[in-house]
């Protein structure tokens, strides 16, 4: 069954920034070491740490800046911020993926000819948990 976007909804640092996005993204990866010994004919590999990273992208105004604002203060303070995010929305039974992330880009695009954009990307720290939304 496919499952339109349109529902995205992604919380950081307890602000619901779901109204602000035009896109968002959630990469996983597992890196692999090699343990290839001499005489093998073929590399071996075993399973290395897992990484996450995340990315906003959406419309521009002073709200969303005072959001990025606050979330740079609370990380300055604790070190990252917690973010909640389900790709098909926050309704119950709905699947959530939350953690703790660190802010490590924000850029504004004001180009002369449209609307201001911007993006905001996320290295998730300690793992994400996958859940579900509840009343």
């Amino acid at each position: 069954m496919a499952i339109h976007g349109k529902n995205g909804y992604i919380s950081v640092d307890s602000d619901d920034l779901s109204s602000f996005l035009s896109s968002s993204g959630l990469d996983k990866s597992i890196e692999t070491n090699e343990v290839t010994t001499y005489g093998d004919d073929d590399k071996n590999y075993i399973i290395g740490l897992k990484d996450a990273t995340f990315s906003l992208e959406g419309k521009w105004d002073a709200t969303i800046d005072g959001h990025i604002a606050d979330i740079e203060t609370e990380q300055d303070t604790t070190g990252y911020v917690a973010f909640d995010y389900g790709p098909a929305g926050n309704t119950n039974g709905n699947v959530k993926y939350s953690g703790n992330a660190i802010l490590t880009s924000y850029n504004i695009n004001p180009p002369v000819n449209g609307e201001i954009t911007f993006s905001a990307n996320f290295q998730v720290t300690d793992g994400i948990n996958r859940g579900t939304f509840s009343s």
